[in-house]
């Protein structure tokens, strides 16, 4: 495309369905749909797979990005009740509970992943892109979600591209 428009809110539904639509034909791939989304997680041998678009440049480390605004709720709430847990949390405060929409949300998804063969885990499928230049890089890796909302890295792992392929390079560990 010649414009962003495909990086804004259509981006954040396509890429769930692109993952999968990649991943489909590989052993022990099947999906979930949330309760009440358009879109299916990437389920591969137990490991929930989360699609973010964590940068638009290609010289961004991942591990060294802020969330902020760019990881949704929806994922947030993935790694809050199936991630990892993080080294140090600080304790909340008690009169600072989840909000009804919020808990609503957790225990409706709590109930659909308790159909799962087993307990899964989260990974983060990052990827940096623009209109320009397309995918640049992809990494997946285990993180745990901390209590300001930033990601402890528990690992990650960088992936080739299809650029890395034509160009004879292949994907490095971080």
């Amino acid at each position: 495309m010649t414009s962003d428009h495909a990086f804004g809110s259509v981006r954040w539904l396509v890429q769930y369905e692109e993952l999968h639509h990649h991943l489909r034909e590989l052993p022990d791939v099947t999906d979930l749909r949330p309760p009440g989304a358009q879109f299916r997680i990437t389920v591969c041998a137990g490991h929930l797979l989360l699609p973010w678009h964590y940068s638009s440049r290609g010289d961004v480390d991942i591990a060294r990005t802020r969330p902020g605004r760019t990881l949704s709720r929806f994922a947030r709430g993935l790694l809050a009740l199936c991630g990892p847990e993080p080294r140090y949390q600080q304790d909340t405060l008690p009169l600072m509970p989840l909000s009804d929409q919020e808990a609503d949300g957790r225990s409706e998804l709590r109930e659909a992943l308790d159909r799962l063969p087993v307990e899964p885990k989260v990974l983060l499928i990052g990827y940096a892109c623009n209109s320009e230049a397309g995918l640049l890089r992809v990494c997946w890796g285990e993180a745990a979600l901390r209590g300001n909302g930033d990601l402890e890295w528990q690992h990650v792992e960088e992936l080739p591209t299809p650029g890395d392929a034509a160009q004879g390079r292949r994907g490095v560990a971080a």
